[in-house]
């Protein structure tokens, strides 16, 4: 199957092109309006040229009627005067209405863009008669001023054209390359993280709206690099827990097979106890992969959250005596009724109790309380151990990751209790959270929102 191969423009080239396309239109735009006044400047240049040649026209006609009236010698004089000046014209009476000369065919009058002079003829102190001039703006008359006016405005019209042009790409290359700027670095730095460059921090430049999506690639770059190294930490802690019960059932096996350990049940219990510490391996691998995966259902159903919380005290009141712990509950003073798992509920419970009992020292103490306040349902685990330092505190929560990194592995554990619990609160619409100090103690905080509530 032939895949389809398409040509993509780099950033700068598309902005480019979508910058001189934006200004070229505007410019030819403005183009086209300063065209207009220029025509029309053009056209009033016309007029006032005409008029002048107009009056011209008047001054020659006045000097063939200044003896008299209006004779056939001088109406011949006047048809000979609108020939010279290529302007045919039409005499009026004072009253305006009578026509005393008509030198004009009808077409005339048909012209796209007509204009009419009138010019009034004076004769020893008193009005004679009136001029009308009749011109065509779009041919009309061409006196060299006329069109000299008309070359210059020609000559200005390609010129500014040009520079529109010219601007319109000068514009284009500096917005595209200022603008794209960002997006280019931002590019370059990402294929030298692609071919494995992965230590690289891209600077933040650009838009607010490029800085912070290179925000967002260095937090995912970061990320990533956490991600990473708790791979290879899980790694080193899956070869270790399996290498170490499997070393050790192997090595009894043989020394029973050779001879060198007598079958007995004491033997076969110390085989016994590291496979079932590589099941409990498993099985956690196994919880966790469900947690996050959200390959399980909830079985949702009205829950006493008091009950529900008493059951997991209860369960670990042996684990805490026999650390000598003092661990008490704190429970509500009115029933609280919540819409939960029951099952999902005690692992939740039962990961950060266990959690709790484990980093507290003989002596200490570990409060579970349990409160329904202002709608929502909250539950906390306190106690006095040995608390979290500040820099593991954001990572408690993440799979894998151990903040004792010196814990001794035959306790058992690769840091997934709490990403289990979190899961499984996430998948209730629940958060969860810790606050510590370090040498004072931690406390574990667990709310499930309202719409979770039942009110009963």
């Amino acid at each position: 199957m032939k895949r389809l191969v398409l040509t993509r423009f780099n950033t700068r080239t598309s902005m480019f092109i979508f910058m001189l396309c934006i200004s070229l239109t505007s410019l030819i735009c403005l183009y086209f309006v300063l065209m207009h006044l220029w025509k029309e400047q053009f056209t009033t240049y016309k007029q006032q040229a005409l008029t002048e040649h107009t009056y011209h026209l008047s001054y020659v006609i006045r000097n063939f009627m200044s003896e008299g009236p209006l004779a056939e010698v001088n109406n011949a004089q006047l048809r000979e005067a609108s020939n010279q000046f290529s302007a045919p014209i039409r005499y009026y009476a004072p009253d305006r209405k009578t026509i005393k000369v008509n030198i004009m065919t009808e077409d005339v009058l048909a012209v796209t863009h007509p204009y009419e002079v009138e010019v009034p003829i004076i004769i020893n102190g008193r009005i004679d008669g009136y001029l009308h001039a009749y011109y065509d703006l779009d041919t009309g008359l061409y006196s060299p001023a006329i069109v000299q006016y008309e070359q210059e405005l020609l000559t200005r019209s390609r010129n500014t054209l040009g520079l529109f042009i010219l601007a319109a790409l000068l514009l284009s290359l500096y917005a595209s390359h200022r603008w794209s700027r960002s997006i280019h670095q931002a590019g370059q730095f990402a294929e030298s993280i692609v071919i494995g460059n992965r230590n690289t921090v891209i600077p933040q430049c650009g838009t607010r709206e490029m800085a912070s999506l290179i925000a967002t690639i260095n937090s995912l770059l970061a990320e990533f690099d956490r991600q990473e190294s708790w791979r290879t930490q899980l790694m080193q802690d899956l070869t270790h827990e399996l290498r170490t019960p499997l070393t050790a059932v192997l090595s009894r096996l043989d020394a029973i097979i050779d001879g060198i350990y007598p079958l007995t049940k004491d033997n076969m219990l110390s085989i016994l106890t590291d496979i079932e510490r590589l099941y409990r391996l498993i099985e956690d691998m196994e919880k966790l992969s469900e947690a996050e995966g959200a390959r399980f259902e909830l079985n949702l159903q009205p829950l006493e959250m008091t009950r529900v919380v008493r059951g997991v005290y209860e369960g670990f009141l042996f684990l805490s005596k026999e650390k000598e712990i003092k661990f008490v509950f704190e429970k509500p003073h009115t029933p609280c009724f919540l819409d939960a798992d029951p099952d999902r509920m005690v692992q939740i419970l039962s990961n950060v109790i266990y959690n709790a009992i484990k980093y507290t020292p003989r002596g200490g103490s570990v409060v579970l309380g349990l409160s329904c306040n202002q709608g929502d349902t909250l539950i906390y685990c306190r106690d006095n151990g040995i608390g979290i330092t500040a820099v593991d505190l954001p990572h408690i929560f993440h799979r894998f990751y151990r903040a004792d990194k010196s814990r001794s592995r035959d306790s058992g554990g690769l840091g997934v209790g709490l990403s289990i619990a979190k899961a499984l609160v996430e998948s209730h619409r629940g958060t969860i959270w810790a606050e510590s100090e370090q040498g004072e103690g931690s406390t574990f905080w667990i709310r499930f929102p309202e719409q979770n509530r039942l009110n009963l």
